[in-house]
């Protein structure tokens, strides 16, 4: 008897304390989040461009137009309501989510009006970035269409999970998406959150066009959480600024990240790295000289969803790999 209150007690105290963190994470029942006007039950959303949508349950063919809609679905809802990602889904060197999205058969062209149409979406899931002439043909053919904001901050991605687990009717599985990410969050914080602001790594981050992460931008946000100086974001350059030797040298950064995705047969990772550390001018600069040149995983580093933690955590072990050992 005192064994069975005791399961009984610590089932209670598991219930209560997953039921706890799925309200901090935030994904609950929103007041957009209404009964349609028909009273036939169901629920109804408002998207990013003030639309309502009805749902009599929940959509169970469901098309993504965007990468960020294609990582957060495969880890939302099953893979048979899935109609359609897009066809960077399956590209592992750009999608965290590649190896799952196998289990999904069909891919769309965003602009591509019979592409879609021929999946027989009930749900098309569009980032805001998306022509909205497009978005209007799809609504003009009847199919429901839910425009979300692109996020930039993991604030923000957060609030975007939440806001498409409404969408799909799968608040629970979002508010443990959310909760994943806290707990990665927590593990960071936990190694670099007592680093002072005077002792934090200088970071610059290459594309092949020139450093990126000017204010306001994921790349800044990740730095904030790594705890690192981005001085990109230090110096104000605007995005995509054009990139020279004086610039490396001027900011003279600790530590270069550059890419790890080769997204066409011109450009080679692995060469770049190479050409920076042999470059006679940049020997001066702090990255080069103790061979601080380092690819982190761009599945995680341009994502704008969960996986957005795993960056924050590459970055962080990459400027302080001793606080990782």
């Amino acid at each position: 008897m005192i064994a069975k209150c005791r399961y009984l007690l610590k089932a209670a105290v598991l219930v209560v304390s997953t039921a706890a963190v799925l309200f901090m994470a935030g994904c609950g029942k929103p007041p957009e989040i209404e009964t349609p006007a028909s009273g036939r039950g169901g629920y109804s959303v408002v998207d990013a461009t003030k639309t309502r949508l009805d749902f009599e349950h929940k959509p169970q063919r469901i098309v993504s137009l965007g990468l960020s809609a294609d990582e957060v679905l495969l880890d939302m809802v099953e893979p048979d309501r899935i109609a359609a990602l897009t066809y960077l889904a399956d590209d592992a060197g750009i999608s965290p989510a590649a190896d799952k999205a196998v289990r999904v058969k069909g891919r769309v062209q965003s602009g591509s009006l019979e592409s879609v149409l021929a999946q027989k979406p009930d749900l098309v899931l569009v980032p805001n970035w998306t022509d909205l002439n497009f978005v209007e043909l799809l609504r003009g053919a009847g199919v429901n269409v839910y425009v979300y904001k692109t996020p930039t901050t993991v604030k923000e991605i957060k609030q975007t999970i939440c806001e498409l687990s409404n969408v799909v009717d799968e608040r629970v599985a979002g508010g443990k998406i959310v909760a994943g990410m806290e707990k990665e969050l927590a593990f960071v914080r936990a190694r670099v959150g007592n680093i002072a602001p005077e002792e934090h790594i200088s970071v610059m981050a290459l594309s092949y066009m020139g450093p990126f992460g000017a204010k306001g931008t994921t790349f800044a946000d990740i730095c904030n959480y790594a705890e690192v100086k981005n001085v990109v974001a230090e110096y104000d350059l605007p995005p995509n600024a054009a990139f020279s030797e004086e610039t490396l040298i001027r900011l003279n950064p600790d530590l270069l990240v550059i890419p790890s995705w080769k997204y066409d047969n011109e450009q080679d990772p692995s060469k770049m790295r190479e050409e920076i550390l042999q470059n006679r001018a940049y020997q001066s600069v702090n990255a080069v000289k103790n061979k601080r040149v380092v690819q982190l995983r761009d599945t995680y580093l341009y994502s704008t969803t969960h996986y957005i933690v795993y960056a924050i955590r590459d970055l962080a072990e990459a400027a302080y790999p001793e606080k990782f050992n």
